[in-house]
């Protein structure tokens, strides 16, 4: 998804009430957890195609403080393709309050996100398996590290549900995209989310999305053959 990395958000992109709330963040109240509370907003009902896309279109739509509900206070974020790990509301909220003036005028241009197909289903409590501790042979430790580490991440959070979505993404850029020159450009591309859910919150969040196809639409690299400009 098209955000800033977190580190890079101060006080100049902030507002006094966002501020505000980022200093609440640091001593969160305790959470109460409502009966019967809808799925879409993180309530504990079953998932479905509908949540997938209440929730893709979350960050644009209803605005960063909203979309702190959906996780839980323990959580892994990530976008693969940019390196970017988030852990903590903190880092999400900074992440995506940028973008809750977004618009065709704004600096971050337009977003729209659909769903186009969902799969989910409840399960036992259960947590990731993970592979044995160690390098495996033929690896050097700090490339096995470098690509493993991060998947470790939230591997000890139990789930109840679990949620896969596909999309796409038709982004109208009105400045670069984390320095990629992308001003006055359209971009369509798809993605895929994988999140596991507890108590209907969602515990684990990982994105991939085609950044290929997305360097080739804004001249990075050029198009595989002349098959692909005919699709």
């Amino acid at each position: 998804m098209h955000i800033l990395y977190a580190n890079q958000v101060n006080d100049e992109h902030l507002d006094p009430h966002q501020r505000e709330f980022i200093r609440t963040l640091r001593t969160p109240a305790p959470l109460t957890h409502v009966e019967g509370a809808s799925a879409l907003g993180g309530g504990h009902a079953r998932k479905s195609f509908t949540t997938a896309q209440d929730w893709v279109t979350a960050f644009f739509e209803k605005g960063a403080d909203e979309v702190l509900g959906y996780y839980a206070d323990d959580f892994v974020w990530e976008d693969i393709e940019f390196g970017q790990t988030i852990t903590t509301k903190e880092e999400l909220y900074k992440a995506f309050v940028v973008f809750n003036n977004s618009g065709p005028d704004s600096e971050f241009g337009e977003h729209l996100f659909e769903v186009i197909s969902y799969d989910g289903h409840t399960v036992p409590v259960s947590k990731a398996t993970l592979r044995e501790a160690g390098t495996p042979a033929g690896w050097a430790e700090q490339d096995y590290h470098r690509l493993t580490d991060n998947m470790r991440l939230g591997a000890d959070f139990e789930y109840d549900e679990w949620g896969y979505m596909q999309w796409i993404w038709k982004a109208r850029h009105n400045a670069d995209f984390f320095g990629i020159p992308a001003k006055g450009k359209t971009t369509v591309t798809r993605g895929t989310t994988t999140q596991f859910y507890r108590h209907g919150k969602i515990v684990r969040c990982r994105t991939h999305w085609n950044f290929r196809e997305f360097a080739i639409q804004l001249g990075l690299i050029p198009p595989p053959d002349e098959a692909w400009r005919n699709n």
